[in-house]
């Protein structure tokens, strides 16, 4: 990006779909989403998605597929460009994080470096 501007994270129609139903399973259909980066496994980071009970100092909150999302300001830069999508099979079901600035995965998938 030519402007150094961010372009922040988006949610597929899927994603927000099961957002928005964990939430009101939760009985908050009007919360947030958080999401962030951890430090953790062998590649060095990996992916959180939470509830949003607080926004802290340089978060970032915004609107996105319907759903109120907190972006942690620590993992911004980190996130930047980053597509959230819900893949749900017969063995397993969860988010799925496709993120531009990933160089490497680690052989388990749980963790990334940038």
């Amino acid at each position: 990006m030519s402007n150094g501007a961010l372009q922040g994270v988006t949610f597929s129609e899927r994603a927000a779909r099961q957002v928005q139903l964990m939430l009101n399973k939760r009985g908050t259909p009007d919360a947030a989403i958080r999401i962030g980066t951890t430090t953790a496994g062998c590649s060095g980071f990996s992916y959180k998605l939470e509830y949003a009970d607080l926004v802290e100092e340089g978060d970032q909150v915004f609107e996105a597929s319907g759903i109120k999302v907190v972006l942690d300001g620590k993992a911004a830069v980190i996130l930047d460009g980053t597509v959230v999508d819900f893949e749900s099979t017969p063995f397993k079901s969860g988010f799925k994080f496709s993120n531009p600035k990933e160089k490497e995965r680690c052989g388990c998938g749980e963790s990334f470096k940038v």
